[in-house]
């Protein structure tokens, strides 16, 4: 009687998940980037920065100085080091320059003084 019990569990566990499968099997639809609003395109452009920004720094290659992180290193240098070279004494780019003047540095110890960034600096990665 046991190990009829247990079949008939078996069979309805294994007829439930069959179910789920088929519902997670749904298709995926494309979406062409060009049809979407402008609300959305702006959307997956932040979504994907990020994300991108997220990958470099697990990688170590994307060490910003402000909060949250520049992008004109992510599109210009494919990297950042900004933070790196504040520690040294260094340049930042201009982005992180004008974080850095609203309050938005994150490095220990750095005052606004001490970051170079302008047009007299020069910035080189």
């Amino acid at each position: 009687m046991k190990i009829l019990v247990a079949a008939m569990f078996l069979m309805l566990m294994f007829g439930a998940c069959s179910e789920q499968k088929s519902d997670m099997t749904a298709e995926v639809k494309e979406v062409n980037f060009a049809d979407l609003s402008f609300d959305e395109q702006l959307a997956s452009i932040v979504h994907d920065t990020e994300a991108a920004k997220r990958g470099l720094a697990a990688e170590g290659k994307y060490n910003c100085c402000v909060m949250p992180t520049c992008n004109w290193c992510l599109i210009n240098d494919k990297h950042c080091g900004c933070a790196i070279h504040l520690n040294q004494g260094e340049s930042v780019c201009g982005e992180c320059g004008q974080a850095w003047t609203v309050g938005r540095g994150i490095v220990a110890g750095v005052e606004i003084e001490d970051v170079k960034w302008g047009p007299k600096e020069v910035h080189v990665h």
